[in-house]
């Protein structure tokens, strides 16, 4: 059976993942909708959201807090992309998208130990901008636009812990910009990638020109998926590096889920400082600058209650639990 903790915030009361205890339904509000978060106790694999429910909530970004069924503080976060029928960003989605990271980044990261982006619908992750609203754009209203998603990106990958983005179908424009900005991605058999932007006589604008070669560790690949506007399949995206897992059709978000709670349930503040530690050093000058911030970053695991849990778990021989302290 799955608990769940209501918290006026967010996520729509229809709102369901998985499998819910049955109970009496919410009642109506009468001058604004009700909102929550959701605290489900959970395994390690979740099913999508019923397209149903979730489309009816009005939202066009979910957010939604679940809790590992064994360790209630390992607690993983989904974002999931709602707006009918392709992700398109718009200016609502995006300020809606924006709200969540201000959440996370203002009271839920220090609770949530993974997030898994994903979406309402297993055909498309998201095909990138609103076109149609930005046709009616200014120049200027199109630059602030632009400006404002690469920003928004750019705070998701920062973000001081893991971020998982699962892919069920299409992921171009800027709907691949989300993905780059994840740290791992796992994608569907029936997924694909790419950058059209230069066939509209634009280029990537939310990262795109940036992340992709470092991701792929090759320039010259970089610049020929972003010059000619090749899609890929996803095949192709794991190997060229872009994905980190293949998974047979509607299992992505399972995948996800899996890789994350593996995530959670070890220590959070390793997670932070080593996800501090690669992001920082990668950058760094030379190794030596590098192996400077790895050994700051070591030092904030030394004198934490989660070290001395992890060796009094390895020596009777059982689960650690950490608290992130």
């Amino acid at each position: 059976m799955i608990r769940s903790l209501h918290i006026n915030r967010l996520l729509p009361t229809s709102f369901r993942v998985g499998a819910v205890a049955p109970g009496p339904a919410h009642p109506p509000v009468a001058k604004r909708p009700q909102f929550c978060y959701r605290y489900n106790n959970a395994t390690t694999t979740r099913r999508w959201i019923a397209t149903n429910d979730i489309t009816a909530s009005g939202k066009q970004i979910i957010l939604d807090h679940q809790a590992h069924e064994n360790d209630p503080n390992a607690i993983v976060t989904t974002i999931t992309l709602n707006r009918p029928k392709a992700n398109a960003m718009g200016s609502i989605m995006l300020k809606e998208f924006q709200d969540c990271l201000a959440d996370l980044e203002d009271t839920d990261t220090q609770k949530t130990r993974c997030v898994v982006l994903t979406s309402y619908s297993h055909k498309v992750f998201s095909a990138g901008a609103d076109l149609k609203e930005r046709a009616t754009m200014t120049q200027g209203e199109a630059a602030d636009f632009v400006t404002n998603l690469r920003n928004t990106m750019e705070r998701m990958a920062q973000l001081p812990i893991p971020v998982i983005a699962a892919v069920e179908g299409v992921a171009v424009g800027g709907g691949l910009e989300i993905c780059l900005a994840a740290d791992i991605r796992i994608a569907s058999g029936t997924a694909s990638f790419g950058l059209p932007e230069t066939s509209l006589a634009i280029i990537p604008g939310a990262g795109g020109t940036q992340r992709l070669p470092r991701l792929l560790g090759s320039v010259a690949r970089a610049k020929e998926l972003i010059w000619t506007g090749r899609r890929i399949s996803a095949q192709e995206a794991y190997e060229y590096g872009l994905v980190q897992h293949v998974v047979d059709p509607e299992k992505a978000l399972e995948k996800a889920m899996e890789l994350s709670w593996k995530i959670a349930l070890n220590g959070p503040v390793a997670i932070r400082a080593s996800k501090q530690a690669i992001e920082e050093g990668m950058a760094a000058t030379d190794m030596k600058e590098a192996l400077e911030i790895e050994r700051q970053n070591y030092a904030k695991v030394l004198p934490t209650d989660d070290r001395l849990e992890g060796l009094s778990a390895f020596k009777e021989g059982r689960t650690p639990e950490y608290k992130g302290q």
